[in-house]
């Protein structure tokens, strides 16, 4: 997955986040509806901070893991 598609919002700081966050890239389709996002925090509803390494939208759904 190139460009538009792959959205990095900072750069990690640990070379084996980068190195994982690389080959889940290599492997995602580079076409519609494909996006990803990786390094981010948002604040839930209570105010708790939540870190997400990667979040991939696809047109097969979405998986939960933890």
């Amino acid at each position: 997955m190139k460009g538009p598609r792959w959205t990095r919002i900072p750069e990690s700081g640990f070379a084996w986040e980068r190195d994982v966050l690389g080959w889940l890239r290599d492997r995602l389709p580079h076409r519609n509806p494909w996006r990803a996002w990786s390094n981010f925090e948002f604040i839930d509803d209570k105010g708790r901070v939540n870190a997400v390494g990667a979040l991939v939208l696809s047109p097969v759904g979405s998986i939960w893991r933890n």
